[in-house]
């Protein structure tokens, strides 16, 4: 299945600054009266090195919301030199919430989850809604007034499918995608463990930050197992209309590379039986095996720092 872009097509920065307009006409109903606390706040983290154009595509699902509550948008860009920063004008021109720094990277922490709470500790609302920039959102209407319902009736956390797109065809790409949603069904039906993930879920900012500042996520994947050891209470929704697609454009064909990823994940899982109160999660040694990063690498740097590895995309 292919990540089909529809509406508006951005094939570089060029155009999207050229169409910032469109965005400033749709971003007001979007967010409502900017004084005002927004019902959620959506983070995306942005690699500068790879998603400042992309990010423009799920905006743009976003931004073809219909129902009656308010959102900001907040893009955390990351992973560029200090001294040449990128050009972030067009997102405050269409009024998008802008976050940035050179470098979010902590030794043992999965990158996506520092850039996530740099977002969160300015959320406007106490409802955070995390998103990649390489996703779509085919109902957002559904979707995110989902999530407002949810934290109304009293949960701290939600989440709802991830699905696949931009696959390979090749047998173990699918293998691959077949064994991670029987797990995740095995987890969440069997184990009772939330199943949430860095592409779409909801999360209290104040426990977000309270977890992460306490040294327990090392992971997007490490948050299901901490929740359910702190009891606390998470919702999931199955419904293919609330489903949110990523992209697999980074896995790697091949049953060598296959027999790779399902090592590394059964050794995270046995490790993550191991999560209780009062216990930080084990180190994600591997944390980019899922999707490389490209990083910038600042002058003097030391190159087997785990925390400043990278990896390339086939």
């Amino acid at each position: 299945m292919a990540c089909e872009r529809r509406n508006i097509l951005f094939d570089t920065l060029e155009d999207v600054m050229s169409a910032h307009n469109i965005y400033t006409l749709r971003m007001p109903r979007f967010r409502g009266d900017p004084l005002s606390r927004p019902a959620g706040s959506i983070i995306i983290p942005v690699n500068a090195q790879s998603d400042l154009e992309r990010v423009w595509v799920v905006i743009n699902d976003l931004l073809d919301y219909q129902g009656r509550y308010t959102f900001e948008i907040i893009v955390m860009v990351n992973n560029y030199p200090a001294d040449e920063p990128p050009n972030l004008t067009v997102f405050h021109h269409a009024g998008i919430g802008v976050v940035s720094k050179p470098d979010v990277r902590l030794p043992g922490i999965r990158v996506a989850v520092t850039a996530r709470v740099h977002g969160a500790r300015v959320a406007a609302s106490r409802l955070t809604i995390h998103i990649d920039a390489d996703c779509r959102v085919p109902d957002p209407t559904a979707l995110l007034d989902w999530y407002v319902e949810q934290f109304a009736s009293g949960a701290r956390a939600a989440y709802t499918p991830v699905n696949f797109c931009d696959l390979n065809d090749d047998a173990a790409t699918q293998t691959r995608v077949a064994i991670h949603h029987l797990t995740r069904w095995f987890k969440r039906q069997v184990m009772g463990v939330p199943t949430i993930r860095g592409s779409n879920f909801a999360i209290d900012r104040d426990l977000f930050i309270e977890l992460f500042d306490a040294g327990y996520l090392p992971a997007d994947f490490s948050i299901g197992p901490v929740l359910r050891a702190r009891n606390v209470p998470v919702v999931y929704n199955g419904s293919p209309r609330l489903a949110v697609l990523t992209s697999g454009r980074y896995f790697e064909r091949g049953w060598r590379e296959l027999v790779r990823y399902l090592i590394y994940r059964l050794r995270y899982n046995v490790q993550m039986l191991r999560v209780r109160v009062g216990m930080t999660n084990p180190d994600d040694h591997q944390a980019n095996v899922d999707r490389p990063y490209h990083i910038y690498r600042a002058q003097g740097s030391d190159p087997q720092d785990q925390a400043m590895k990278e990896r390339h995309a086939p």
